[in-house]
């Protein structure tokens, strides 16, 4: 798709032509979902990846994340997604002179020199490399087996032979020019060139996992709260911080020290002797109870990172600490998903009920009181009459996805599945339990032949089903009688009818299909995953499940686990346009744009400045293009790939001018197809 033409000058805009949209493929063809799928975050924002390291130089703080993912921000307020090479794990990260290098997952090393361009370097282990630190001349990676690397520049690595066996968590350069490493079973050891190690003793046998230099000491923390100091690296002493759970990460400077891990987070001052809950209700700004992976020296104070993109700052005046946390993101964990005509609704602990007209900008919608305590666990209805069931029979209502009322619980039972037929609600939930009405507010219980928790319901042509625990498989032509059948033993999350195929998902990576509900087949999903939750998109069956597991198959037999930008568990999936949503674990939700826009991408505005192009393009969200420029509308080149990822299509960039270019230059988009 050719989408406009802008030309100019070296010096400056000279000319301009617009050409008008051209669609120069096949709209039928664009229906296909395009496969590997691409996921971004739409909620936790900034985003939802667990975070395990943290480095900062030149006004540029950098976090590297799971599956691949580095984010960078120069405010602590606002981060961009960088392009990373990998989607292998990364889990630390220094600076080498003016080189970033990072390390991660089975010998994964990435390093760049200016944080727009990234490079893969694989050194063939599967060990994990679990640290990393710098002296001036020399780098160092450490993580499982033992396993110590050094490199002269980050590129090149060669493995340290040693005389130990102990799996390492940490790294840290300091002192009179010494390495220091931790790890399990409260193993040190020091090195003065990070070739010849020497262990030494730190007075525990809990596992250390994390070591910094904080300008005039060594800082260990480690698991069941242990905190461990040295001026040397030899000679250590333990320090009472408050902190019982295991700590992740620490940081400090030479009057201020920092340790943070599962819901801990403690500030001392220089003696070490005090230190202070950074956790506290009573505090007038505390950080958020959370589990913290890695913490960072900011100008004045400290950002600590971890699970679900979790990132808080400190800032300092007058000797009070005061934390903040950019984004006020829900991260209840989300139960299921549903798509009617306007919105994506989303529902999990807490009554939490989240609504998107499009998949990307999510709002917390007002619930009645007496749910807060709730867990809604499915969401479901027609057109005009939304349901949201959970624990102890919750049901609540609403005509639109904004306003919710309560109803009297019609069973204690936890209520999960929910189903509109075309004439009659239902839901299903503990022991069996089948409730149907023909208003969605007055409800009968039916009799069941199983007292097995029934998760999901569906309807086909020829009737209705119902499956659960134990392999559970209920139909019904009417909603009223209901006969059992036994396919599996495994639980199953969710059946629904999708393109003609009764599929049915559940415990150790199962999936029935079936044509008429009466008839199943066991397919082979390649996984022993957990799988909770499908749906149908261009051409593809897609099952979401644990471990942010996503199948596709184009005909429900050969399935290939694409997993995603995530670890945690997906438990609900719902579409609209070409565009899947997945809900699950810790407030997750991530969105993929399966069927690429078929609406052009175009150049609105053009502007020159300070010796580089800027332009402002205007298309759908997460549409992908490419700019490209040109000399004589002949030939072209292209510039890097692009996305609208901005909620409201808009993406502003900045191109130097080409090197040696022309006097005169076109730009056109290229919509990637």
């Amino acid at each position: 798709m050719i989408i406009g033409i802008r030309s100019t000058t070296t010096s400056g805009p000279a000319w301009l032509i617009i050409l008008s949209s051209l669609l120069i493929y096949s709209l039928a063809g664009a229906q296909n979902a395009v496969l590997p799928p691409v996921w971004h975050w739409s909620n936790p924002l900034p985003h939802g990846a667990d975070v395990f390291g943290i480095v900062y130089a030149d006004g540029v703080f950098v976090q590297v994340c799971e599956k691949g993912q580095i984010f960078t921000s120069n405010d602590l307020l606002s981060w961009s997604t960088a392009n990373s090479p990998t989607t292998a794990s990364l889990r630390a990260a220094t600076y080498f002179g003016g080189r970033l290098v990072i390390t991660g997952e089975s010998g994964t090393v990435v390093f760049s020199d200016d944080l727009a361009g990234y490079n893969l370097v694989d050194l063939g282990t599967s060990d994990w490399l679990e640290g990393v630190a710098a002296s001036t001349n020399l780098v160092v990676a450490v993580g499982d087996n033992a396993a110590i690397y050094t490199s002269t520049n980050g590129v090149a690595w060669n493995r340290v032979s040693v005389n130990f066996t102990n799996w390492l968590n940490g790294v840290a350069f300091g002192g009179t020019g010494t390495f220091v490493v931790v790890g399990e079973k409260g193993f040190i050891a020091t090195s003065p060139d990070g070739r010849v190690w020497t262990s030494v003793k730190s007075g525990t046998t809990v596992n250390l996992d994390a070591v910094t230099w904080a300008e005039n000491r060594f800082l260990i923390a480690g698991d069941n709260g242990v905190t461990l100091t040295s001026q040397t690296g030899t000679a250590w002493q333990s320090v009472t911080t408050g902190a019982t759970n295991n700590l992740y990460a620490t940081a400090g400077t030479t009057n201020s020290y920092l340790v943070a891990g599962d819901l801990g987070l403690f500030l001392s001052g220089s003696n070490l002797a005090s230190w202070a809950n950074q956790l506290l209700p009573s505090l007038a700004a505390p950080a958020p109870a959370w589990s913290y992976y890695t913490a960072a020296r900011t100008t004045n104070g400290y950002l600590v990172a971890g699970a679900s993109g979790m990132a808080p700052f400190s800032t300092s005046t007058n000797g009070t600490t005061s934390w903040q946390t950019p984004t006020n993101s829900i991260r209840q964990w989300l139960w299921q998903t549903f798509r009617t005509p306007d919105h994506y609704v989303a529902v999990g602990k807490n009554g939490a009920i989240l609504s998107s007209p499009d998949g990307i900008n999510w709002t917390v919608e007002l619930v009645p009181l007496s749910i807060t305590n709730s867990v809604l666990l499915g969401i479901g209805g027609n057109t005009n009459f939304l349901l949201a069931v959970g624990s102890q029979g919750t049901v609540v209502w609403g005509t639109n996805v904004f306003l919710w009322n309560s109803l009297p619980p019609p069973t204690s039972n936890d209520l999960e599945g929910v189903l509109f037929d075309g004439s009659q609600f239902l839901l299903c939930g503990g022991n069996g339990t089948i409730l149907t009405s023909n208003n969605g507010t007055n409800w009968t219980p039916r009799a069941t032949p199983t007292t097995s928790f029934l998760t999901s319901l569906a309807k086909t042509p020829s009737g209705l089903v119902a499956v659960g625990d134990q392999g559970t498989i209920l139909a019904s032509l009417d909603g009223v009688s209901w006969t059992l059948q036994n396919i599996t033993t495994n639980w199953l999350s969710q059946v629904r009818y999708l393109n003609g195929v009764l599929i049915a998902v559940g415990n150790n990576g199962v999936i029935l299909t079936s044509t008429d509900g009466l008839n199943w087949a066991i397919q082979s999903s390649g996984t022993a995953s957990w799988l909770n939750a499908v749906d149908y998109v261009g051409g593809y069956w897609f099952i979401a499940g644990n471990q942010g597991a996503i199948l596709a198959s184009p005909d429900t037999t050969n399935w290939v686990n694409f997993g995603t930008i995530t670890g945690k568990s997906l438990y609900g999936l719902a579409d609209y346009h070409g565009q899947l949503i997945a809900v699950g674990e810790e407030g997750v939700i991530i969105r993929s744009q399966l069927i690429p826009p078929s609406t052009p991408v175009n150049i609105v505005s053009y502007d020159w400045l300070s010796g580089q192009n800027l332009f402002l393009f205007s298309g759908q969200p997460d549409q992908e293009f490419y700019l490209q420029n040109s000399a004589d509308l002949s030939s072209w080149w292209q510039q890097p790939q692009l996305e609208t990822l901005d909620g409201t299509g808009s993406l502003l960039y900045y191109l130097p001018a080409p090197t040696n270019a022309t006097p005169t230059q076109f730009y056109r988009a290229s919509a990637i197809q």
